[in-house]
């Protein structure tokens, strides 16, 4: 596998020390008459039987290799290309993959992050990895880390967390995950690296599924199926196809909530305001908890600027036309769920002298009261 050699140069005062550390043991000398591949075969049918102790030893090993074999370059900083073999740069990822089964946190992070800076396009190459997919394999994991994250602060939680939200596809959560390392560390190596990864990944995922709907007839795709190809299209700016979608859905499942909304978003984005705020409302009438969740419109966009240029049209519509209270609602119910509550809670409160918006402006007014109630006091 080719990689630059001015991506590798810095890396070689790393990897010699590694490879020290490594050299302890006696594991390496059992495994030193077998080719890579073998050792890589070996590693990888214990990783999928899920003797991860077994596979541990045999990517260690291959890690150790990978390790050797690096530092022999000399250090150069001119953008050659050298070659390394398959089996030893995917060395550190299948050990830290190892390493998160055996619930070994720590470890798996560092040695993810040296295998990241020797191959830095590693989430490009691999953009979703099945096993982290499967709750059966993965949810014990994910479980035992999110009770961890609950209890402290140790942001490799949260990294090792984003790392498989990540390639199991779930890109919010995994920007969620690693905003949260952020904020512990903000010199984090892998929050950084996967933070300007995630709308790449995005943008290439929902590609290939707008692709695939070309082959397929939309008439015959169940609810789900309709709001997660419209989910999709919303994410591409194409709000008219994603409102059409979301309406087909809405036409074969009226009781689904999300859907209504997702329908008033659309909608919204269209600029069809009165419309979109009786979808927005027959959303909450079916689910009002929709709204105790912490969800901030901005990350449905892939460019969040479309959001906010939006919500600007909406604005100036409300400065000509304050007398319409649905665009007013519906302009408090963006600021609700951008967290703008002030701004809300003028909008809906004009929204209140109308009998249709009342229970849901009061409703959505109740929650910013309680929302700021259960802030922090700032001490004196």
């Amino acid at each position: 596998m080719a990689l630059t050699r001015s991506k590798t140069a810095m890396y070689l005062g790393l990897c010699c020390m590694l490879l020290s550390a490594l050299c302890v043991g006696s594991h390496g000398a059992d495994l030193s008459a077998f080719a890579d591949d073998e050792v890589l075969n070996r590693a990888e049918r214990a990783f999928r039987t899920r003797n991860f102790l077994a596979a541990e030893k045999y990517y260690r090993e291959l890690d150790r290799r990978l390790a050797l074999q690096m530092s022999r370059l000399p250090a150069n900083d001119k953008p050659e290309q050298i070659e390394i073999d398959e089996e030893l740069i995917l060395a550190p990822f299948g050990l830290g993959h190892s390493l998160i089964y055996l619930h070994r946190y720590p470890e798996a992070l560092e040695a993810l992050e040296r295998g990241l800076k020797t191959y830095p396009d590693w989430a490009n190459s691999h953009p979703s990895l099945v096993f982290f997919q499967d709750p059966l394999f993965t949810g014990p994991v994910v479980s035992d880390l999110e009770e961890r994250m609950k209890v402290s602060p140790d942001p490799v939680n949260w990294l090792i967390h984003g790392y498989i939200q990540f390639f199991s596809e779930n890109f919010r959560q995994a920007s969620r995950s690693f905003s949260q390392a952020l904020s512990a560390d903000k010199g984090s190596f892998m929050a950084g690296y996967f933070s300007g990864q995630i709308p790449i990944a995005q943008r290439r995922t929902e590609s290939a599924k707008l692709q695939h709907f070309k082959d397929l007839d939309p008439d015959k795709l169940p609810p789900d199926a309709l709001i997660d190809y419209g989910s999709s299209f919303f994410k591409n700016a194409d709000y008219q196809t994603a409102a059409k979608l979301f309406k087909k859905a809405i036409d074969l499942d009226q009781k689904l909530p999300v859907v209504h909304i997702a329908y008033g978003d659309s909608l919204f984005a269209l600029g069809r305001f009165d419309e979109a705020t009786q979808a927005i409302l027959t959303g909450l009438e079916i689910y009002p908890k929709y709204a105790e969740n912490p969800i901030n419109r901005r990350e449905f966009y892939n460019n969040p600027s479309e959001f906010d240029r939006q919500l600007r049209d909406l604005e100036n519509y409300v400065n000509a036309h304050p007398s319409n209270l649905n665009a007013r609602f519906l302009l408090g119910y963006n600021y609700f769920f951008t967290q703008a509550y002030e701004k809300a809670e003028e909008q809906l409160k004009a929204a209140l002298s109308s009998q249709s918006l009342q229970s849901s402006a009061q409703f959505l007014s109740g929650l910013i009261q309680r929302f700021n109630s259960h802030k922090p006091r700032k001490s004196l």
